[in-house]
């Protein structure tokens, strides 16, 4: 498999740990970030790292709210692909994930409604297609579809979006039936 860009040349080593600082503690500050990476020159690396997190910022890894860096779901992917031994993230990120999928919920029932959706169709599906912080053993499926599409050259893993990564991946995974059935569960195989 060609490497991940941002996981080769002299970048590699700091954003391996910058990922991976977040991946296991949930969203930091630069400064928190800086610290635990422990350099004799912190200025320096301080700046270093600003200007890394913000080229991972670019690319959809990372994003920043106030002065926390927060994983992005891309991101997950990134770390899952480099790991050696599949571990689990903090278990912060569940909840941020699901206080986030939340507000979505709020925002988009009169829509969901419209078309005959229920918050409990929502959850229902975003289990079946494997966007579920829940399941961990879903996300390292869909690591290993990501690692397949790269592989037969399908996917520019820096250079994807995040929609379109778990756009693909789904697509990729799942086939078209199972697809309709997430969203009319209600509809039988036999009915057109």
């Amino acid at each position: 498999m060609k490497p991940i860009k941002i996981f080769t040349g002299r970048q590699k080593e700091h954003n391996v740990q910058l990922l991976t600082l977040l991946y296991d503690n949930g969203p930091l500050s630069a400064w928190e970030l800086t610290a635990k990476i422990r350099k004799i020159r912190r200025q320096s690396l301080h700046a270093t790292l600003n200007k890394r997190l913000r080229e991972l910022e670019k690319k959809g890894y990372v994003r920043r709210d106030n002065k926390k860096w927060y994983l992005r779901l891309k991101g997950i992917i990134a770390i899952l692909l480099i790991q050696k031994t599949h571990k689990m993230w903090n278990p912060v990120w569940k909840e941020i994930f699901e206080s986030k999928a939340e507000i979505i919920e709020q925002n988009s029932t009169p829509l969901l409604e419209r078309y005959g959706i229920t918050k409990e169709d929502l959850h229902t599906m975003r289990k079946k297609i494997g966007l579920d912080l829940e399941d961990f053993d879903a996300w390292v499926v869909l690591s290993q579809k990501a690692k397949s599409l790269m592989e037969k050259g399908l996917m520019d893993f820096d250079v994807i979006k995040e929609e379109t990564l778990f756009g693909l991946i789904i697509m990729e995974t799942m086939t078209t039936e199972q697809l309709s059935n997430i969203w009319n569960p209600e509809k039988k195989p036999n009915q057109a």
